[in-house]
């Protein structure tokens, strides 16, 4: 630990605070248990066991244990009554009862958001949905995916409200990743429906209307999100049976 110094000249002695090395190892392996997840490479109940995990990621069990730890405080992994970890389960009930609180949040900071976007921002917004129909056309069906994210994550974050995008990073890291990624793109003709009605949420924040903002988004998560989850078959737990095609690229 080194002694700060004093730049001021006062005489005093400061004290060295303690800060920590970035732990970028940690942040990649987090990252790539994260998206391995959302993709259904590791399928819902999955136990994640650090020994099998050092071989893959070819580390020390630290990192491996604090992205874990990580991905437990997302709710993404949990622990059971005998300590072991695995991939969190989700549910019919669950997320029937998470679509209208993701369209509530959504829609209040799109209506935030109305007010607060840049005409840069739009038009980014419109390069990301025209970047999503491009995907398309090339059968990139994940890509889609992506992009949808960073559409709705652009308009969150021009909110300019902290406690809302947590709230939302929190629900999306827990249940919409998976859900989207292995249900909602996997049903391609959901990717065109999903990139017409972003133009009508585009066309709402040209217009500065805050109200119509707010409608339309809310509209939007509802729908697309009730629409799948009609077409998807749950087993007699109530947990998602994924299609066959699961963590295709």
């Amino acid at each position: 630990m080194k002694e700060l110094k004093d730049t001021e000249n006062t005489g005093k002695k400061i004290e060295a605070v303690d800060f920590s090395k970035p732990r970028s190892m940690v942040d990649q392996i987090y990252r790539d248990l994260g998206h391995a997840i959302a993709k259904g490479e590791l399928l819902p109940g999955t136990p994640l066991k650090e020994t099998e995990l050092q071989e893959w990621f070819g580390v020390s069990r630290a990192p491996i244990r604090e992205a874990i730890r990580l991905l437990e405080a997302d709710g993404v992994v949990i622990v059971d009554a005998y300590k072991k970890k695995h991939v969190r389960h989700i549910t019919r009930t669950y997320i029937e009862e998470v679509i209208p609180v993701v369209a509530l949040l959504e829609g209040y900071g799109a209506g935030l958001a109305a007010k607060q976007l840049s005409d840069q921002e739009i038009g980014e917004l419109k390069k990301i949905n025209k970047a999503m129909k491009k995907a398309y056309d090339q059968k990139r069906h994940n890509l889609c995916g992506e992009l949808n994210f960073d559409f709705h994550r652009l308009y969150m974050k021009s909110a300019g409200n902290k406690t809302l995008n947590n709230a939302i990073r929190s629900i999306n890291k827990k249940v919409m990743w998976f859900f989207l990624a292995n249900f909602v793109f996997k049903n391609h003709e959901a990717i065109l429906l999903t990139i017409k009605e972003h133009e009508i949420v585009i066309r709402e924040f040209v217009n500065r209307d805050r109200k119509r903002s707010e409608e339309v988004v809310r509209s939007h998560i509802t729908n697309s999100l009730e629409r799948t989850l009609k077409n998807i078959s749950f087993d007699a737990k109530g947990h998602p049976i994924l299609p066959e095609n699961a963590g295709d690229k």
